[in-house]
């Protein structure tokens, strides 16, 4: 009895101690000098050449021991067959490994290859662990997932001051001890899908009216407390990981209810409602002042550089891949490839907020769909007992998709704890089809649900239902094609009258008002005087340089250059996109007016040539035009900037430098080339 006490005790206090040091060990490491220097050490250690090689090594051969085990407790007729996930996962190793192997001496920089493997030892030997004894399989589960969960709740309250504080406006993010806060909103919305599972498991299984009562309470207060936390990350990846994972958990917890048979009947009326909600509230609150609403709805925000840098990098991973294909760059190596050659605006570190594309790049594509591949087995497995769909395997499944979603766009799969957390969550999510059968509680409720299944007809409620799908969707149809269809219709009264209680925001009203006083505008399309209106608003709000009221509205917010008949003034947009991340970190007119002309003299020829177009946007699609031409697009890019510009009575670009009206800045080489 003693022993087997003891043997319990040290398999339990191992796990704990071991999960404390994945998930704390940054927040001590940055709190404790001492261990400061030991980490420091370490580090030095597994990044030195000569050493590192050992350790990747040891850890391929944990990694093989470990898939030798599973395979004698899986149930596959055959390890080699194409349906078994740990056949992907054992390809996604073996090219990490050659790869490695391939460029060694910068592949050793990196610690890449050695958390990758970490991570997936780690999951694969909490799940030998778990299944070691399939009688124990639920309950070893639903401890080591409820020991997270109680770290998670415990990092809420550990926020220790770091050196860079992240911020949303005037908001401090919380970033907890990892001083990441999409790391840390990662892993609170991981706890709150979690602890949500948890919740309505033990309200399934329980028949106690108190302890029920008592536990659903207990876990809706450790959901609230995690929800709270990942809210005061303000990351979107993680607000919309935490989304998708409770959607799916929603799915899968209304499916082992007795809701199950009218859930599946009218799925489609309920998704068409939940859309039609999300529309009709993404357009009435997409102008709200409020710091959570604004951040949510900032994704749609084409002048946002946060998700835009990201595109950018999105877009540059994809032909990095193209270029490389089957071996990438190398470990270690994406961000100064990117940085070099692909890199499109001005912020390199981009390339690592996507772990997909990382991992393409870094070791090329076959890991990558090995990965892939390996997920979506992982996920179709099924249990092959008669479990309810809702058990602590399909939790430990939402809580993965939760993490899943985040790599898309936080870049943390390569960092601890977030990699070993979710490997080790998703092997548990594979435990349910090692379960042969039920428990007595699940299997009672599983026969009572498919009894019950077949007796449920139609009812006044699902009528209801179909009245209030078919009128939210007709109305978040019409709005939405009234908002979307406006802006392309000509500049008249009542397109005016729309846009203006519709589409502007209202602190963009007087400038559109002023913009729409002025009858260039007759007949032309909507949306361009709107553009003018948003983005020199916006822009306004960007510059580190004040501005009067009417110098504003004259000579920045005015598409008009030359006030000459059919002058086109669809300009504003492309000389932002080009200019203004240039100047973004400029404090005065002087400098960006130097930059901007100096820039411009490498995109546009001067050529002494006739019949040459004076069109703003004919000028820079082609990128060729005379003298008086170069000063028009010269004015143009000022404004777009935010720079008060205007052609002066000699012809040349002037502008306004605080103080007084002067001339332009000149290039430097003022020497024309013909085209």
């Amino acid at each position: 009895m003693i022993s087997y006490v003891i043997s319990k005790v040290s398999q339990y206090g191992a796990l704990t101690v071991l999960l404390l040091a994945l998930l704390f060990i940054d927040g001590i490491r940055a709190t404790h000098l001492l261990f400061a220097s030991i980490a420091r050490e370490i580090t030095t250690i597994v990044c030195d050449p000569a050493i590192q090689w050992i350790l990747v090594l040891y850890l391929a051969c944990y990694f093989i021991a470990l898939l030798i085990l599973e395979s004698r407790l899986a149930s596959y007729a055959k390890w080699h067959h194409l349906g078994n996930p740990d056949l992907w996962l054992a390809g996604l190793v073996a090219f990490a490994l050659l790869r490695y192997a391939f460029a060694y001496q910068t592949a050793s920089s990196s610690q890449q290859v050695s958390v990758l493997l970490t991570g997936i030892i780690f999951g694969k030997s909490i799940s030998a662990w778990v299944r070691w004894r399939k009688i124990h399989i639920e309950r070893r589960a639903i401890w080591i997932v409820s020991l997270l969960i109680f770290m998670f709740v415990c990092a809420v309250f550990w926020q220790p001051e770091t050196a860079i504080t992240y911020q949303y406006h005037d908001i401090s993010r919380w970033s907890g001890i990892w001083g990441d806060p999409n790391l840390f909103g990662l892993l609170m919305g991981t706890g709150s899908v979690l602890t949500m599972g948890i919740g309505v498991r033990r309200w399934q299984m329980v028949a106690g009216r108190w302890e029920r009562t008592f536990c659903a309470t207990l876990c809706l207060m450790v959901a609230i407390l995690l929800g709270y936390g990942l809210f005061k990350s303000y990351s979107r990846g993680a607000w919309f990981g935490t989304f998708v994972g409770s959607a799916y958990w929603a799915t899968r917890a209304i499916e082992s209810s007795r809701l199950s048979a009218r859930f599946r009947r009218n799925r489609l009326l309920i998704l068409v409602i939940l859309i039609s909600v999300f529309v009709l509230a993404f357009w009435q609150f997409r102008f709200s002042e409020l710091p959570p609403v604004q951040r949510m709805v900032s994704v749609t925000n084409a002048n946002d550089f946060s998700w835009r840098n990201r595109v950018a990098a999105w877009k540059g991973s994809i032909h990095m891949m193209f270029d490389r294909p089957l071996i990438g760059f190398g470990w270690g190596q994406a961000e100064s490839a990117y940085e070099t050659k692909y890199c499109q605006l001005d912020e390199s570190t981009a390339i690592q907020m996507n772990d997909f594309f990382m991992l393409g790049i870094s070791a090329g594509a076959p890991p990558l769909l090995c990965f892939i591949a390996y997920l979506i087995l992982a996920y179709r497995e099924k249990s092959t007992g008669r479990n309810p769909p809702l058990s602590i395997f399909t939790t430990c499944r939402s809580g993965s998709i939760v993490l899943l979603v985040g790599f898309w766009f936080d870049g943390v799969f390569f960092n601890f704890p977030i990699g070993p957390i979710f490997w080790m969550l998703v092997e548990l999510s594979r435990e349910a089809s090692l379960v042969g059968g039920a428990v007595p509680e699940l299997k009672s409720k599983a026969e009572n649900q498919s009894e019950t299944s077949c007796v449920v007809s139609h009812s006044k409620f699902e009528i209801c239902l179909r009245w209030v799908a078919w009128t939210s969707g007709m109305i978040a149809l019409l709005q939405t094609t009234v908002y979307l269809v406006t802006p392309f219709l000509p500049v008249n009264k009542t397109s005016l009258t729309i846009a203006r209680k519709c589409l502007i925001p209202p602190k963009e009203i007087g400038d559109f008002d002023f913009l729409s006083t002025n009858v260039i505008w007759q007949d032309r399309e909507l949306r361009i005087l709107m553009r003018h209106a948003n983005l020199a608003y916006y822009n306004r709000e960007l510059i580190n340089w004040q501005l009067d009221d009417k110098m504003y509205q004259n000579y920045v917010l005015s598409p008009v250059i030359t006030g000459d008949v059919g002058e086109q003034l669809n300009w504003r947009r492309p000389l932002w996109e080009e200019f203004y991340p240039r100047i973004r970190h400029v404090t005065s007119e002087d400098d960006a007016a130097e930059i901007v002309v100096l820039h411009l003299r490498e995109c546009v020829n001067i050529a002494d040539l006739s019949n040459l177009s004076h069109s703003v946007p004919e000028i820079w699609l082609r990128k060729i035009t005379d003298k008086r031409g170069f000063e028009i697009v010269y004015v143009a890019a000022l404004r777009s900037v935010g720079v008060p510009a205007r052609v002066g009575q000699n012809g040349q670009a002037e502008f306004f430098d605080g103080l007084q009206w002067q001339l332009a800045p000149r290039p430097i080489v003022e020497s024309f080339r013909d085209n």
